[in-house]
């Protein structure tokens, strides 16, 4: 019978983590160098092994633990639900609490270095969070569009495709320079101002 690993030390786990993320942020998954993680962890490779049979599982592990830290308190709307006079409001606000959470969780921007590095068919876990992102802004559009707060003078794939971009970009920026936001910390609102200004229902 296969014997259960006993709970990991938090602290030892933590160094574990954080090491991983650094790394795979870096090098990606396919250019992190397993041995080098575990050894500047300070783990030993019996050790590791005990817990993790493949660098997969350790990598899933840290994209599904920093994602959980980064959502951990956040509210996150039901696009569907909201009026049109909530939804710019509320859009704000999810960018606003996403950024106080990587504030308070500092190791969490490796999470964003990983999202947007390069793709890979290695991504497992990563490549489904982004699927995911992706899923529910395309939701987001959508419901804005339908109730009436974004633009209908252009085709729907389009406006899909320009948010993501946009998006996308200004969380790119503002992850490189471990920022709250671009602008800092007292303009949570400004990417979604930009975003308005690209689809905004006039």
């Amino acid at each position: 019978m296969a014997r259960t690993p006993q709970p990991l030390d938090p602290a030892r786990e933590e160094d574990l983590l954080v090491t991983s993320a650094r790394h795979f942020a870096s090098a990606g998954f396919t250019g992190t160098s397993l041995n080098s993680v575990i050894a500047e962890a300070g783990w030993g490779k019996s050790s590791f092994y005990h817990y993790f049979s493949n660098k997969r599982l350790l990598h899933d592990h840290v994209v599904r633990t920093l994602a959980a830290r980064l959502v951990e308190g956040v509210q996150v709307p039901e696009v569907e639900k909201l009026s049109a006079a909530q939804f710019w409001t509320a859009m704000a606000d999810l960018l606003d609490a996403l950024g106080r959470a990587a504030t308070r969780h500092p190791e969490t921007w490796y999470l964003g270095e990983m999202f947007h590095g390069p793709t890979s068919e290695d991504d497992g876990r990563l490549q489904d969070l982004r699927e995911q992102v992706e899923l529910w802004l395309r939701r987001a559009i959508i419901h804005g569009r339908s109730a009436g707060v974004v633009r209908d003078d252009l085709p729907e794939k389009l406006l899909i495709e320009l948010t993501l971009a946009v998006l996308q970009t200004l969380d790119r920026w503002a992850v490189r320079h471990r920022l709250h936001s671009p602008g800092g910390p007292a303009a949570p609102s400004l990417s979604i101002q930009l975003v308005r200004d690209l689809i905004e229902q006039r």
